[in-house]
């Protein structure tokens, strides 16, 4: 159900200069739930610095174009899109703004005109809802950027629900485009980044805590989140990854929530970071990133570190399910 306040605010700004921002290092969910709404409701998309390299590949193919560092107060209305805290957004917080966002914590949704707020697999459902609350109807493209943010977010669906499944058939069928062609549209094709992820495999340390299997990987390419989840995909009970540049750092730390169930991912990372200077630290029981200043290292050393600490208070309980398999 969408607020009324939210199409309210979308019916007193119609034809007015909008502006649709995601979180910077914007991702495939971000892109594709920001380009769908800026396209359907005539304005304009950005990012505050840069798209995540993940994701250049989405935005290529389907000829995004995005407007970096935007100025909010250019625009008549502002729409923040999968952002959850204004740190996302350096530079370029508007002092007022809808909200659409599916992440369990957020600390915009009070200050927000109005939000379309519901813990969703990704912030692309809740944009297809409000095309259809706009009696929107989505062309291929559309759909295949909704699907790409969907099919991000869940790991390849591998962590979908049951209701976010059924979402994406419906918005494939609406688009008219096929699973496959919707396959091809994510699918990262480049030489170059298939060597990123192999070599992130190939070079990365096991570490066994108890029960848990950790795996822990630095990277060549900001690919930290698909290699997280590519990692645990392998096997690994929990995935610790880091990228380097120049000075600024990326690290991800995710956990199969079908193997780890005492562990809370963003309690290990927040304890690791303490001292590091951030850009954005947010994240749930299950996953956590940070972006900042520091060695990567370093700071996977501390998050290994935590996780021992972790296992040692928790003792058994910690994977013990694992035992039953």
């Amino acid at each position: 159900m969408i607020p009324d306040r939210f199409l309210e605010a979308l019916a007193a700004n119609q034809g007015k200069a909008l502006l649709v921002l995601c979180h910077d290092d914007a991702d495939s969910d971000a892109l594709g739930a920001a380009w769908v709404l800026a396209d359907m409701l005539g304005g304009e998309m950005a990012v505050p610095r840069k798209v995540s390299e993940h994701a250049r590949e989405l935005q290529l193919k389907l000829k995004m174009q995005v407007i970096y560092s935007p100025d909010p107060g250019d625009y008549d209305l502002t729409i923040v899109v999968d952002t959850a805290d204004a740190q996302q957004l350096p530079g370029c917080m508007p002092a007022t703004y809808l909200l659409v966002d599916h992440h369990a914590n957020n600390s915009l949704v009070k200050g927000a005109l109005a939000a379309v707020y519901e813990q969703t697999d990704s912030t692309c459902q809740l944009v297809w809802r409000i095309c259809r609350a706009l009696g929107k109807q989505l062309q291929g493209s559309h759909a295949l950027a909704l699907g790409a943010g969907i099919m991000g977010d869940t790991r390849n669906l591998a962590a979908a629900a049951n209701g976010t499944i059924a979402d994406l058939a419906a918005i494939l069928d609406e688009g008219g485009v096929s699973y496959r062609q919707l396959l091809e549209i994510f699918r990262i094709t480049g030489r170059i980044d298939r060597e990123v992820r192999l070599e992130a495999a190939l070079s990365a340390q096991l570490h066994k805590l108890g029960n848990c299997l950790v795996v822990s990987a630095g990277v060549r390419k900001n690919y930290v989140y698909y290699i997280a989840m590519m990692l645990l995909e392998l096997g690994a009970d929990i995935a610790v990854v880091g990228y380097q540049q120049g000075d600024d750092c990326f690290i991800r730390l995710a956990k199969n929530p079908g193997t780890v169930h005492c562990l809370d991912s963003f309690a290990i990372m927040e304890g690791a970071v303490a001292g590091y200077s951030k850009t954005n630290l947010w994240g749930d029981s299950d996953y956590a990133g940070f972006n900042g200043k520091g060695p990567i290292e370093e700071i996977i050393e501390a998050i290994i570190a935590g996780l021992q600490s972790a296992q040692a208070q928790k003792g058994d309980c910690q994977c013990s399910r694992m035992l039953e398999n």
